[in-house]
């Protein structure tokens, strides 16, 4: 795992040694183990390296291929990278290895087939790759976004990096603010790729790849193209125990490869269900009981801690809790906001839980993020199923009354989100939207004072209404904010975080099978069916059928106690609230609504407005 960061020109390039030295400076926390910088062609190639697959010497980045001329500075893990090695060996590859990592083999896959490469790694990652012959710059990001990777361009340059802030740091990108960025940020929590919150940066789509290159006239020229994973048709079993025998291999194949590494490997342990499910596979996969890492609170609402202790000790982990209380928070929150790459209304969990992983000597963790979006663990599936049994004439009757409806808000949050899909077309995408709508189109425009038109997600590829709302979840808050928060919390802390359910075979077959597979005729009373019945060997039923907590912490009980003066300092100070380019009057009303009805408004609505504020103040990022 490494931070990767580059510059392309035709002007001088060696001139840009300074900036990408800088981006390599500012990503130091990403891959504390190594640093590489290499000029070649019109390229700067920057890379700094947290060393997990062949931790020596021979894995040193940016790479070349002396056969090809090629350069690759690559962020990621191939977990299928032996067998691509083979191939490439059984193909006639007579070039010796230099080296074990998978780096190497990704460099050797593309010199041998092209950017099909992209589409053959089994993993997560972002690359950038100097292809010599041809003198163009290729940047690829996974096709289901674990990694990040952005870029910003002018008509004679193109600067990339993992991170935004990186690009910051090169002194290339103006500090200022995106509106459209903004915007999305206010709509959603946090900002929908390819947008950022900073103007004129973009971030690669998953599954995306550039090419880059300079053309007549100094001029730069960029071509996008996809290679992401195939289209999923339905799959053909017999019965549904024939298909859920086929979901348990497959998810123990992607567990054992992701159980690769040269380096210590732990497993974050929520007490949930999929957290469980990578304990119980990871015990069962590599024969010898995990480290397990939990966060408790003294809030038994929030506490998850009996569970995970129940799952620890079940399959005998050597198991550690992190119990974060008021007081610590805050003593931690300002590292933790100088963390987040870009501002998101979530993202604080992860950050303590990597940390504290992270102090106990371990470079790689499992999570079992993914497993709502893939198995319908989440309340937009079963609104979205109730919604399309409405007839017509219930739905037109709806639409009707729902200008009635809004008269009568009085302030909730949840009341607004019925009329708003009341009076929509009511299709699964319109559920969701509106399901992970964190402020209305009206109210981003009382806080801007700027017309938004909401963007309405696309979903082609199913007619399953389940599944349609599974891939919008895959492609929207997993990927926009819960695998982008996991990257940059984690790596503040130089922790590698893999996600096996986040794979794209797994991906690929789940999204194959019938909706109705995820939601009914499973386990009796078991949320998430589908995953509990592949797993109902190695996990105790009550732990199955146990209702969805979530992740959170108690930020509403918080934010009216101590952590309550920390925000009123901010949103008290009309500077740091205009430098946003929100309406001062404005943000200030949803505090108070808050305080006044903390259940009505929601903690997450005034939390984001805060971290928003933080983290411009943070980054020197103005609206100018």
């Amino acid at each position: 795992m490494c931070s990767i960061s580059g510059v392309l020109t035709n002007v001088d390039p060696a001139a840009y040694a300074d900036a990408v030295t800088r981006m390599n400076a500012a990503l130091t926390h990403r891959g504390p183990d190594d640093h590489g910088l290499v000029i070649r062609g019109d390229v700067v190639l920057g890379n700094t390296r947290l060393a997990v697959i062949d931790t020596s010497d021979a894995g040193h980045q940016p790479m070349n291929d002396p056969e090809s001329g090629n350069w690759i500075t690559y962020n990621g893990e191939t977990y299928n990278f032996k067998q691509l090695r083979n191939e490439i060996d059984s193909e006639g590859q007579v070039q010796p290895w230099r080296s074990s990592s998978d780096t190497e083999v990704v460099l050797r896959a593309y010199s041998m087939w092209g950017v099909y490469a992209f589409r053959r790694l089994r993993g997560m990652f972002a690359l950038a790759l100097w292809d010599e012959s041809r003198r163009t710059l290729l940047l690829a990001r996974d096709p289901l976004g674990i990694k990040p990777l952005y870029y910003y361009r002018t008509e004679q340059l193109f600067v990339f990096a993992s991170e935004l802030r990186a690009l910051l740091a090169s002194g290339l990108v103006p500090r200022k603010l995106s509106s459209e960025g903004v915007d999305s940020y206010l709509a959603n929590g946090s900002v929908e790729a390819p947008l950022t919150i900073v103007d004129g940066v973009k971030q690669l789509l998953p599954g995306e790849y550039l090419q880059v290159r300079t053309v007549a006239d100094e001029r730069i020229e960029v071509t996008v193209a996809r290679f992401s994973i195939a289209d999923h048709q339905g799959a053909v079993f017999r019965s549904r125990a024939e298909a859920v025998a086929r979901l348990r291999s497959e998810l123990e194949e992607s567990v054992r490869l992701h159980l690769v590494s040269d380096v210590q490997l732990g497993v974050f342990l929520s007490g949930g269900m999929d957290s469980s499910v990578m304990v119980a596979l990871t015990s069962r996969i590599a024969g010898d009981p995990p480290r397990t890492f939990s966060v408790v609170f003294d809030e038994p609402a929030f506490s998850e801690a009996p569970h995970a202790r129940t799952i620890a000790a079940k399959f005998r982990t050597d198991h550690s809790e992190t119990r974060l209380n008021e007081d610590q928070l805050l003593e931690m929150l300002p590292h933790a906001l100088a963390s987040l790459d870009q501002p998101t209304m979530d993202g604080i969990n992860t950050f303590v839980v990597s940390k504290a992983v992270k102090n106990a000597g371990v470079t790689v963790a499992l999570s079992g993020l993914g497993g709502d979006e893939l198995f319908a663990g989440y309340p937009s599936f079963k609104r979205a199923l109730k919604v399309d049994a409405m007839s017509p004439l219930s739905k037109r009757l709806l639409r009707a009354a729902s200008g009635i409806g809004k008269l009568a808000l009085n302030g909730s949050t949840q009341r607004s989100k019925f009329w708003q899909l009341a009076a929509s077309d009511c299709a699964p995408v319109d559920v969701y939207r509106i399901t992970r709508q964190l402020f209305a189109p009206d109210y981003v425009r009382r806080l801007t004072q700027r017309e938004r038109r909401p963007v309405r997600p696309c979903c082609e590829s199913s007619n399953d209404v389940v599944n349609q709302i599974a891939e919008l979840e895959l492609r929207g808050y997993m990927t926009n904010t819960l695998l982008r928060d996991t990257d940059a919390m984690s790596m503040a802390h130089s922790l590698e975080v893999r996600v096996p359910l986040v794979d794209v075979k797994v991906v690929e077959f789940a999204l194959s099978l019938p909706g109705r597979w995820k939601l009914g005729n499973g386990t009796n009373g078991v949320p998430k069916p589908l995953l509990a019945d592949a797993v109902a060997d190695l996990l105790p039923r009550e732990l199955l059928a146990r209702p969805k907590m979530g992740f959170t912490l108690p930020f509403e009980k918080w934010m009216q106690g101590r952590l309550r003066h920390e925000i009123e300092d901010v949103i008290a100070d009309d500077a740091r609230i205009s430098n946003t380019g929100m309406v001062v009057d404005n943000v200030r009303e949803v505090w108070r609504k808050f305080l006044q009805k903390p259940r009505a408004i929601g903690w997450s609505r005034p939390w984001s407005l805060y971290v928003l504020a933080r983290w411009c103040e943070i980054n020197g990022v103005t609206p100018r």
